[in-house]
């Protein structure tokens, strides 16, 4: 089966501050505020939603098509993506524009400033479903650009193509007669508890009234494990303990793609859930959301040991 990831594609540039932004700003003057913090150094690391969803499908040894904009920088995530057996067909160059980027300073008090260019994530990746077999593929649809996360669903829904829907952060851009239409003939609409919450506002629909729009909804909780609901049933699923925690950032796309693997191995839908949840714990114990690696024995018995010391009720 082939695995589609659309989303999202940028640099991070992560800075720290020697200091607390705090103490170098006026309170009764931020109405001219004029700021300059000095960090100590930058590091630079790949992230994305869809680039660090195939990443994970890259070390289960999937080859994903990823579906989404780089801009004329992009070269260095082109070739990365190669190198970890990502099918980058699916890509689409934006020269007018800079790749997508994240620049966020932290604190001595963990406080952040983030600033964010979308860049090249404003253009569609304008991919054709007429490109893949219905039959024989699974799209996830992750965040990124607006017009790809509402365009997708109904050209996936005409051709019988199956997909998971996944607003996550991008939830603030959508509209809840738009958001209902983009989860209309989801196999699975994934979030986390609060984003489901959110869902359930913007949309006026309870968790009954979702299941009438979508197969199944998979709710995420962090070192909770998470929940899938489905008609008729409605399941917990345990987290993988870590064998250390560096940085939770990108552990829910690290999830998402042993989910998609497990899926199209044909698992049940529980089963996958644990795949996600196990795949989870390697990326917390890694600083950046592309850096862990799989060895796929250890990564077997990991597994097997989770749902060894899972107290199915």
């Amino acid at each position: 089966m082939q695995i589609y990831v659309s989303g999202s594609l940028a640099y991070d540039r992560i800075m720290d501050f020697d200091g607390r932004f705090s103490d170098h700003i006026l309170p009764d003057k931020i109405h001219v505020l004029n700021v300059c913090f000095n960090v100590n150094g930058m590091q630079e690391k790949l992230g994305g939603t869809a680039g660090n969803i195939a990443y994970g499908l890259g070390q289960l040894g999937e080859k994903p098509v990823v579906l989404g904009c780089l801009g004329r920088d992009g070269a260095r995530y082109l070739e990365w993506m190669g190198q970890h057996g990502i099918d980058a067909s699916g890509v689409r160059s934006i020269e007018e524009e800079f790749t997508a980027g994240a620049y966020i300073t932290t604190d001595k008090s963990d406080n952040q400033i983030t600033g964010f260019n979308p860049g090249a994530m404003k253009h569609s990746c304008c991919f054709d479903v007429a490109e893949l077999n219905p039959a024989d593929s699974l799209v996830i649809i992750a965040p990124g650009n607006y017009e790809d996360m509402t365009t997708l669903p109904a050209a996936l829904r005409a051709c019988g193509g199956t997909f998971i829907f996944d607003p996550g952060q991008a939830l603030n851009i959508f509209k809840g007669p738009a958001l209902v239409e983009a989860m209309r003939g989801a196999r699975l609409l994934i979030s986390n508890d609060y984003e489901l919450e959110m869902i359930s506002r913007m949309t006026g629909l309870d968790v009954p009234g979702i299941l009438g729009l979508v197969g199944g909804i998979i709710t995420t909780k962090g070192e909770a494990g998470g929940m899938l609901t489905e008609r008729g049933r409605s399941l917990a699923f345990p987290s993988v303990p870590a064998r250390e925690v560096k940085d939770p950032t990108g552990a829910g796309d690290a999830f998402r793609s042993g989910l998609l693997k497990g899926m199209s191995q044909g698992l049940d839908l529980l089963e996958a859930c644990l795949w996600g949840a196990t795949i989870a714990s390697y990326a917390v114990a890694c600083y950046g959301t592309q850096e862990y690696l799989l060895d796929q024995g250890e990564f077997r018995a990991r597994l097997a040991a989770a749902r060894a010391s899972w107290p199915k009720g």
